[in-house]
């Protein structure tokens, strides 16, 4: 049995509306992230990526200080109890972290990123988790537009679905990684020069 492929035979890939599919990979991924989140916040484990932990730290720290509080002030109930905690929250509150907005480290700036969000939804860590999945899916839109206005409507639908639905790019969009950062701007400056 011979099987052709003709643009005939794809022209559901055509006339696929693609803001349509990312709004339900959206809302399909904040769904598996709130799952996740519960499964975090009851085991204190996040198996997919550790350093979930240490950037949600980070960025509650933030909060904290964008509050007010600081390293004297900091009431008991909120004051980091591990080591790791601690040592996190001096430096954010030394001169290295918060008081130097621009420091190099990219590591201070996603804590500014989910601090910010703390301080302005509340210290739940599922904010932190929607907004890496906004900018993956950025992302891919980003490479999507420029997909299609480089190669056609085919490859860049062809792309999307492929894009949208791999596993790695599905489970670590739902964790608090700043990889998923770091991908958005590499993004969006390949769309500022090719798009």
């Amino acid at each position: 049995m011979r099987i052709d492929i003709y643009p005939d035979r794809l022209g559901w890939v055509y006339r696929l509306d693609y803001k349509k599919l990312i709004l339900i990979v959206f809302l399909v991924r904040v769904i598996l992230a709130s799952a996740f989140d519960v499964s975090f916040s009851m085991t204190g484990k996040d198996i997919i990526v550790p350093d979930s932990r240490f950037y949600s730290l980070g960025g509650k720290y933030v909060s904290l200080i964008l509050r007010g509080y600081d390293n004297y002030s900091l009431p008991a109930s909120e004051a980091p109890s591990d080591k790791m905690g601690r040592e996190v929250f001096l430096c954010i509150a030394s001169d290295k972290g918060l008081a130097n907005p621009f420091s190099r480290n990219e590591i201070y700036h996603y804590f500014y990123i989910i601090g910010i969000t703390y301080f302005l939804l509340g210290d739940y860590s599922i904010w932190s988790r929607v907004i890496n999945i906004a900018l993956s899916l950025g992302a891919v839109y980003l490479f999507f537009k420029i997909a299609r206005r480089r190669f056609g409507t085919l490859a860049a639908n062809i792309f999307l679905i492929i894009a949208l639905f791999l596993p790695t790019q599905f489970v670590y969009s739902i964790t608090i990684s700043k990889d998923i950062l770091r991908m958005f701007i590499i993004t969006l400056i390949l769309w500022g020069i090719y798009g």
